[in-house]
């Protein structure tokens, strides 16, 4: 059996509890998973690290999650890369304008984790 290799998440969320928590999970269900609670510092982790897809909250800190997809898809090496929103805006507009983008998911918090981790899975299959 080829050994496949572990797919990176990168995981942008400034709630500590949810990032560790859904981290956690995340790992458990054999992802490597970088955390962030900023943008700005999620800007310099994807200099050194290339993940398999993006995991981010819309409301953060400083540069918000819209401006933060926005920023990365502008570079050439990220293009083909699944961002999946995960946030708390429950809103018919944000969902609209992150599809509009080009957001391949927005989910909502709560959410459930089984669906989560489906929705990752078909974005990010294992090579």
């Amino acid at each position: 059996m080829s050994q496949q290799k572990q797919r990176t998440i990168l995981f942008l969320e400034d709630e500590q509890e949810l990032l560790m928590t859904v981290s956690n999970l995340l790992q458990d269900q054999g992802y490597r998973v970088v955390c962030v609670r900023q943008a700005e510092d999620a800007l310099e982790e994807i200099k050194h690290t290339l993940p398999d897809l993006f995991l981010i909250d819309i409301k953060l800190p400083g540069l918000d999650g819209f401006d933060f997809f926005k920023e990365v898809r502008n570079k050439k090496e990220y293009q083909k890369i699944p961002f999946v929103f995960l946030t708390a805006f429950n809103d018919l507009r944000a969902k609209q304008y992150a599809q509009k983008l080009g957001a391949a998911e927005y989910i909502t918090k709560p959410f459930d984790f089984e669906y989560l981790v489906t929705r990752i899975k078909e974005l990010s299959p294992p090579r």
